[in-house]
């Protein structure tokens, strides 16, 4: 049995992590591989041995990281345990680049073969780190189009193979059915509220945008639907919430729901999203959106130093230009959110306009099936 080592840190490396699993059980037999790393319930599912889930080791920033390092040192003890016992033929190992750079150096000495999915940022940030990925790094796979001449530039084994986010990208849409499940009016204009799969995300984010779609109910008939992630407890969310929300004659019109983020997308009309993976869902899914992100002022002062691109949306920075707008940290005040959203709700013509941007943006995004191109590639080194 041919062991590989597979290592994801949050929500959506989950999923991808999953169908990568999928794909490869399909190809050699359920019999011949053994997958052990970390990730989430679906990497479970689908038959991965879980050293630790990525509730423990999903966090955001300097700050945030720090407190949990201890996790991040046990869990990374007991992988190293678990390789140097019986060496993995083939570590692949998805986003997450502070723990998984210091993985793929142990893994090249064992002699593992080292394969990179989903690139670490390094064309955005932290530039160095180029040198380590071009050291330990025997294959990189790249979901955004620009990043295959960025790494190959640096002397990086690189190859562009999708975006696995349109791998059965189908959001149901039926808006009437969809929002009388919510016990929502279907002639009312819908704001879908996105604040992230992490708890410190949500935390930061969320009471934000709840106070922005109180502002934009000043003026504008509005409802709103809050999407719950699978990682974070639903009663977590509620209790933000209530925090936000007691005692406000509107409370009614916030829903919260499980159900998928591209369903809420494609079933509103407009929406807040935290800039990551959830954007790119937004811009697939054709709703009208703005990007936000909020978090310690700390960890925002270090990233600022840091951070080298003059936009920071992965849609605008797959554009080359600014068609979705960005409002970071001290810009994404509550007042200025729910302005923003008012001129797409009240002017139609704007709304138009980002839907045909978007499209090409799925265009870029669809040249291959992300998961098929990674189990290939995988497969050619067991």
């Amino acid at each position: 049995m041919k062991r590989i080592l597979i290592v994801a840190g949050e929500a959506s490396a989950d999923r991808y992590g999953a169908r990568l699993v999928q794909k490869l059980r399909a190809m050699h037999g359920a019999g011949e591989l053994e997958f052990y790393g970390t990730g989430g319930d679906e990497m479970r599912r689908s038959g991965v041995r879980l050293e630790c889930h990525i509730r423990e080791l999903a966090h955001i920033g300097v700050r945030e990281a720090l407190t949990s390092i201890w996790t991040y040192y046990t869990t990374y003890r007991r992988l190293m345990a678990l390789s140097e016992s019986d060496p993995p033929k083939v570590a692949v190992l998805l986003d997450f680049p502070d723990f998984n750079l210091r993985m793929a150096k142990k893994m090249k000495r064992l002699g593992t073969t080292v394969i990179y999915y989903i690139s670490p940022q390094v064309w955005a940030w932290r530039s160095g780190r180029i040198r380590s990925i071009r050291k330990y790094v025997d294959k990189m796979l790249v979901i955004l189009p620009f990043e295959q001449e960025y790494y190959r530039e640096n002397g990086v084994d690189a190859e562009f193979v999708g975006h696995p986010l349109l791998e059965d990208f189908s959001p149901v849409r039926d808006r009437e059915s969809f929002l009388r499940e919510l016990k929502l009016d279907p002639e009312r204009k819908t704001v879908a509220i996105l604040a992230g799969s992490r708890r410190k995300e949500i935390d930061y984010i969320l009471p934000t945008l709840l106070r922005a779609g109180q502002c934009l109910l000043e003026k504008t008939p509005a409802q709103f639907i809050v999407s719950g992630a699978p990682t974070i407890e639903r009663h977590h969310i509620k209790g933000l919430m209530y925090r936000v929300l007691q005692g406000d004659p509107n409370e009614r019109l916030f829903r919260l729901t499980g159900r998928d983020s591209r369903d809420i997308l494609a079933n509103s009309d407009f929406a807040f999203v935290k800039s990551g993976t959830s954007s790119l869902e937004a811009a697939l899914a054709g709703v009208p959106f703005l990007i936000t992100y909020k978090i310690s002022p700390f960890s925002w002062c270090v990233g600022s130093i840091l951070i080298r691109t003059p936009m920071k949306g992965l849609v605008n920075l797959i554009a080359q230009g600014k068609i979705v707008p960005e409002l970071f940290q001290g810009e994404a005040r509550p007042e200025e959110l729910a302005r923003v959203a008012r001129e797409y709700l009240e002017e139609p013509w704007k709304g138009a306009a980002m839907r045909s941007q978007l499209a090409g943006i799925r265009e870029q995004l669809s040249a291959r099936c992300a998961s098929e191109a990674v189990a290939t590639t995988v497969s050619g080194y067991l």
